[in-house]
């Protein structure tokens, strides 16, 4: 269907070179989108670009470093004034290296630390997004947050491993999925629609006991693949999302209807 096509869009995917990152921009690229990725990995853009290229698709690349806060707003006008999106996708997942440490283990700086690097900046980079669709028609912003912003986790999944979900996640992607209705609300008028994905588990090599836990507790009976995220975002960029906005769509295989 035509409202699903996004040819001649401009879009960016910030983290675009990550696990889920590079799935929405294979996915929007597909989708007909010239797609800008917003990464710090400049080194990885290589292999990827190659990636790209041999699948026909056009992916372009720009250095970008989220966790620099006191950059954000002058990056995201270098990135109005050279490309004109109007589609903004904040997919970035920068983190500290102690992050993965438990409730009862996690440091004061650590917690600030990766609230400033994950949640401050997704929010800066997306109000900053608004202004600028805004003051040139309009357009769409996803967000990408987690089903651990909504839920809480069910530590089951976590029995007899080191691993498990950071707390200060379910704080950073709660805000952010609270301040995507915020700016829905603001900008709503000036045509730019901003939504949120709260995607479930995605599949990254996890231990063997996690997955299978994990794929026991999901109606679906498996995690998610990159793909199976990459779709729904591509979908709340196109026309036929054209009256959503200040939407949570979960994307977890059926984790939240238990």
């Amino acid at each position: 269907m035509q409202s699903f096509a996004l040819d001649g869009r401009t879009a960016i995917v910030t983290g675009g070179l990550g696990l889920v990152g590079r799935g929405i921009v294979t996915e929007l690229a597909e989708c007909g989108a010239n797609v800008i990725v917003a990464d710090v990995d400049s080194a990885a853009w290589g292999h990827a670009r190659k990636g790209f290229d041999e699948a026909g698709l056009t992916v372009a690349f720009d250095e970008m470093d989220v966790s620099k806060s006191a950059t954000l707003q002058d990056s995201v006008a270098a990135f109005d004034r050279a490309h004109e999106p109007v589609i903004w996708v904040n997919a970035a997942y920068p983190r500290t290296s102690d992050w993965g440490d438990g409730v009862e283990t996690v440091t004061s700086e650590s917690w600030s630390r990766n609230v400033d690097m994950q949640m401050n900046s997704a929010c800066i980079l997306a109000s900053e997004a608004a202004r600028h669709l805004a003051a040139r028609g309009g357009g769409s912003i996803i967000n990408i947050a987690s089903i651990y912003g909504v839920v809480s986790p069910d530590f089951a999944v976590y029995d007899g491993l080191e691993m498990t979900t950071p707390p200060a996640y379910a704080a950073i992607k709660g805000g952010i999925i609270a301040y995507t209705r915020y700016l829905a609300g603001y900008w709503g008028g000036q045509g730019v629609r901003v939504n949120v994905v709260c995607p479930g588990g995605v599949f990254a090599d996890q231990p063997k006991s996690f997955v299978a836990a994990y794929e026991a507790r999901t109606p679906l009976g498996r995690m998610a693949d990159p793909e199976d995220i990459a779709g729904p975002v591509a979908f709340l960029a196109s026309d036929a999302a054209r009256y959503m906005t200040g939407a949570t769509l979960m994307v977890d295989g059926g984790w939240t209807a238990r």
